[in-house]
């Protein structure tokens, strides 16, 4: 089951596929919502809460067994953001794939900042409409056989559409080769690079980076100021792609997502605009 409900004036994601709770709107009385989530974790038995929340909040998590696992300088207007877990089971605490994700990130340390990018005049490349959700979905489903998101089902990206999310795509003679999104956060305005995702035998084109370019463009225009993603650890493209367009490593999240039939831990990158 994969269910987002609201509880007062915060959101969270129920999620069976990622055995966890995402808070993904903090409302004003954290305490309560801690309690609450404590209750359905135990309840149904899940493993992980993952919340985004400021440095005014932190410390109380902190009090309720939570621990920071990354941070975005300057996410909100007076203070900077926290990503905390909690862990209810030991082993959903031991990343089982800590030496591949180190080796990606030791050599991603290596890689110079380089925001240059091109790609060939076959492809196009667009802002997604209502119109496009349903191949757009199809797309997902090819590149992810797990997602932490529904992006597979083309009612849920339109419902994003209609909200807070832009998706952008690539095509090659009018087949989508690769797409990604922006998640917007419109008061404080950041945004989240993500939902990355190409076809295997487009990769190394240099996609992912020129989609990057043009959202990162397009969101400045729309005055965003912080643009950070979650990238998988074990992913030497997506980690190379944001530490060459300037974004800056603050973190890793162990066994936080479901993600091509795994758990995998997720690295933290952010970047402030110009």
């Amino acid at each position: 089951m994969e269910k987002i409900i609201e509880i007062n004036d915060s959101v969270i994601q129920i999620s069976d596929l990622n055995d966890r709770i995402y808070i993904m709107k903090l409302g004003k009385d954290a305490g309560e919502l801690i309690n609450h989530v404590d209750k359905i974790c135990t309840e149904k038995k899940l493993s992980k809460v993952f919340a985004k929340v400021s440095g005014n909040q932190k410390e109380l998590f902190e009090k309720n067994g939570y621990i920071c696992e990354g941070k975005l300088k300057n996410y909100f207007l007076d203070d900077d953001a926290y990503f905390m877990s909690k862990f209810f089971e030991k082993s959903r605490k031991i990343s089982k794939f800590s030496k591949e994700a180190e080796a990606v990130l030791n050599y991603v340390k290596t890689v110079g900042v380089n925001p240059h990018t091109k790609i060939d005049e076959k492809f196009h490349l667009k802002i997604a409409n209502e119109t496009d959700a349903e191949k757009l979905s199809k797309h997902y489903s090819k590149v992810f056989k797990t997602y932490p998101f529904p992006i597979d089902d083309p009612n849920y990206i339109l419902k994003t559409m209609q909200t807070n999310v832009k998706y952008f795509i690539i095509e090659d003679n009018g087949k989508i080769v690769a797409a990604s999104s922006c998640e917007m956060d419109i008061k404080n305005k950041c945004v989240e690079m993500t939902d990355f995702a190409v076809l295997e035998e487009y990769q190394k084109l240099g996609l992912s980076k020129y989609l990057l370019y043009i959202m990162e463009k397009i969101m400045k225009d729309n005055g965003y100021r912080v643009f950070y993603t979650i990238a998988r650890s074990m992913s030497y493209g997506m980690n190379i792609t944001f530490k060459k367009m300037g974004y800056m490593y603050s973190g890793t999240a162990v066994n936080n997502t479901n993600i091509c039939g795994n758990f995998e831990d997720m690295n933290f990158w952010y970047k402030l605009s110009e």
